[in-house]
């Protein structure tokens, strides 16, 4: 297995997730989408399967080198943290909110700890960041603790418990917090450090994948009813999860099917544009529905504008703010 393979079809699909999340959101808050909100959860969820799997080779060199986890902590937070914290103030200050009850929730990022957490849902796209950062913190200790002995038949046995769980749970908590609950999503970045793991065995079966892509989107497209009219039903709710679950594994790994095109320069170039923008679009794009939303022009108008906005001010954050930092964050021994 090659550990170092780069694959420059994730960040087109990266950039893919960024705008998707960005563009569904915006129909669905400033325009009341709720189809647009429906997809929009599917981007999120792209998301968490991606993280996962291009984390696994840095975990990889945690197992090997317990020297490593700090090391692994430090790039992560680095990466995520100062940026966070530059739109969490922006926001709140739009929002009237700055300093208040809910910004500290938010900036300890607890606000989706518990159910109802929160007085104000000011800034409702952090509940992804949490999961995250959490996992980051949880997840490395773990994979220590597992050790190198068969530790991915462990963490295979860890993904089917978490999801027993998530089936206990479907019986007690509510859709929302059943599919944004900071301790409730491991499992879904897990799955995408499987998924790393055999990515080679898998990517040997195209046609099957292919198969599975066009079996797997039609459901979730044509399925808005049967997923989110009952969706405080039980089993709807955790086949719903398990669902998004399989879709964005298939689409992920159906992205990566298309990495011979993605060596084309100008591909391969515009592939890290948007994947340098991802997540300052992530962290962005609500400040600039609240703004956008105001004005009174047509959808497409506004989500021209919304797109070019997004563009622009994406790429100067990366190259001003985020690379900078980047730069700075010690090496992976």
């Amino acid at each position: 297995m090659n550990e170092t393979k780069y694959f420059h079809s994730l960040d087109l699909f990266r950039g893919f997730c960024g705008y998707g999340v960005a563009i569904t959101h915006f129909n669905a808050f400033a325009f009341k989408n709720v189809y647009m909100e429906y997809m929009s959860l599917l981007f999120a969820e792209f998301f968490f399967v991606l993280s996962g799997f291009v984390l696994y080779p840095q975990l990889l060199k945690v197992i090997n080198n317990n020297k490593n986890l700090i090391i692994f902590y430090k790039r992560r937070w680095m990466r995520t943290l100062p940026l966070f914290i530059v739109c969490l103030i922006l926001i709140s200050a739009l929002t009237s909110q700055l300093l208040s009850g809910d910004f500290f929730k938010y900036f300890f990022l607890i606000q989706k700890i518990v159910p109802d957490f929160l007085n104000s849902d000011y800034f409702p796209v952090i509940w992804h960041l949490s999961i995250e950062e959490f996992f980051y913190l949880v997840f490395p200790l773990i994979v220590v603790f597992f050790g190198k002995e068969n530790f991915i038949i462990k963490l295979v046995y860890l993904f089917i418990f978490l999801t027993l769980i998530k089936f206990a749970v479907s019986y007690i908590a509510d859709a929302n917090f059943y599919r944004t609950g900071t301790l409730l999503r491991f499992d879904a970045i897990l799955l995408g450090f499987i998924i790393a793991h055999f990515k080679d065995i898998l990517l040997k079966n195209k046609n099957f994948i292919i198969l599975l892509f066009l079996i797997v989107t039609p459901i979730y497209l044509l399925n808005y009813d049967f997923f989110i009219l009952d969706r405080e039903l039980p089993y709807i709710k955790f086949l719903f999860i398990l669902f998004m679950q399989l879709t964005s594994a298939v689409v992920m790994l159906t992205f990566i099917l298309m990495e011979p095109l993605c060596l084309n320069k100008n591909v391969k170039s515009f592939s890290l544009l948007i994947s340098q923008q991802a997540y300052s679009i992530y962290l962005f794009h609500m400040i600039f529905i609240y703004l956008l939303k105001k004005l009174d022009y047509s959808i497409l108008t506004s989500t021209s504008i919304y797109i070019i906005i997004l563009f622009f001010v994406s790429t100067l954050v990366y190259k001003f703010f985020e690379e900078p930092i980047m730069k700075l964050r010690p090496k992976i021994i």
